[in-house]
């Protein structure tokens, strides 16, 4: 049990400390030169799917028409996708501003959306949001500004989190991600786009299968394609801080199941065209984060068969059991950094389950945002 112990603990700790070390090593050495900038600026077309958005829909298309991008090159397709509020009824009212409205009377999920909506524009480049996500002035400008780079095919921007106070809610954790988005963008990809902020060129789109999520989806296609994913921090929007609850293990319990489809349908192609490098970032990035849970409960399990081998041992349960304690006490707080031991289980523990609804079948091809 002793070396199950060294192995799980040597895994999690290349996982979360290791890995990103190895990234920054590595970006000194190969990182791509980024260029921005050029003689025009392409085609844009931003789009949404909005299932029952009627509380934030107008001040959205309002966010957009006060973008720092030149009208005559920028639009924006609102899909709502059987909506039973007034989402098609605001939209409507801004249809002839820039804004297309396209109705689906049913509610087909949010790819069968996107895949109509990609359909009827011929753009340069397209921009994928959501419905409370406000992006800042520039921000568009600042995605397409990227793509002057011909071998860039799609670039992520950077959502802060504002809390109920009107300050940002992005904690260290999130500044983690980010930096590590960063430093993947920089050498093979990233693993993962931020899906309220993030634009990819339109000739790259496929359309997608109901049950695939566009966000985890298109960086992985990108990278087949030969082209670069890269990573845009200056490209900001802003919206509410998440929740932390029952309710929202089911919403990442849903994202789990479906990024899990992505990567057992995904990773022979991925093998099949060389990628070696995104594979490794996609292993050590998501896939190994995903299985955290089983390996704390074989550390914690093997800790306890090995207790008497020594002071080091003793220090390490007392550790675990601290941090367990600690989740159990502070679960109702209110965010901060107390809830982060919490927040930490919950979401990996919807890892777990997702694994488990992906091997029972289950697709989630359509669901309720949370803010409805």
């Amino acid at each position: 049990m002793e070396s199950v112990f060294w192995w799980c603990l040597a895994a999690l700790v290349y996982a979360f400390a290791g890995y990103p070390l190895a990234l920054l090593l590595l970006a000194r050495l190969r990182s791509r030169r980024a260029v921005v900038g050029g003689d025009g600026l392409p085609s844009v077309t931003m789009i949404l799917s909005a299932f029952n958005e009627e509380g934030v829909v107008a001040e959205k298309i309002r966010n957009f028409l006060d973008l720092e991008y030149p009208p005559e090159k920028m639009d924006f397709i609102i899909v709502s996708d059987g909506s039973s509020d007034r989402t098609a009824e605001i939209v409507g009212g801004f249809v002839g501003e820039r804004v297309r409205l396209l109705v689906q009377e049913t509610n087909q999920g949010k790819t069968a959306a996107l895949n109509r909506a990609v359909g009827e524009t011929g753009s340069d480049i397209l921009v994928f949001t959501d419905a409370n996500s406000m992006f800042d002035r520039d921000a568009v400008m600042k995605l397409a500004g990227r793509f002057a780079d011909p071998e860039v095919g799609l670039v992520s921007g950077h959502s802060e989190y504002i809390g109920k106070n009107g300050e940002s809610g992005s904690g260290a954790y999130r500044r983690y991600e980010d930096r590590l988005k960063e430093l993947e963008g920089s050498l093979w990809g990233v693993v993962g786009a931020d899906g309220a902020i993030y634009a990819m060129r339109r000739s790259l789109y496929r359309p997608m299968r109901p049950e695939h999520i566009n966000d985890f989806l298109h960086p992985i296609q990108v990278v087949m394609d030969g082209y670069a994913a890269v990573q845009e921090q200056g490209a900001i929007c802003r919206e509410p801080v998440d929740e932390v609850g029952p309710g929202e293990l089911k919403r990442q319990t849903r994202i789990m199941t479906q990024s899990w489809i992505i990567v057992f349908s995904q990773l022979p192609k991925l093998v099949k065209a060389g990628c070696i490098g995104f594979l490794w970032q996609l292993f050590s990035h998501k896939i190994l984060r995903w299985l955290t849970l089983p390996l704390m409960a074989l550390l914690l399990a093997a800790n306890l068969c090995i207790l008497g081998g020594g002071a080091f041992y003793v220090l390490s349960l007392a550790g675990q059991m601290l941090f367990y304690a600690a989740a159990y006490a502070y679960r109702r707080t209110d965010g901060g950094i107390r809830q982060l031991p919490y927040s930490f289980l919950l979401l990996h523990l919807s890892a777990v389950i997702g694994l488990i609804q992906y091997f029972k079948g289950e697709k989630y091809i359509s669901w309720k945002p949370r803010a409805s």
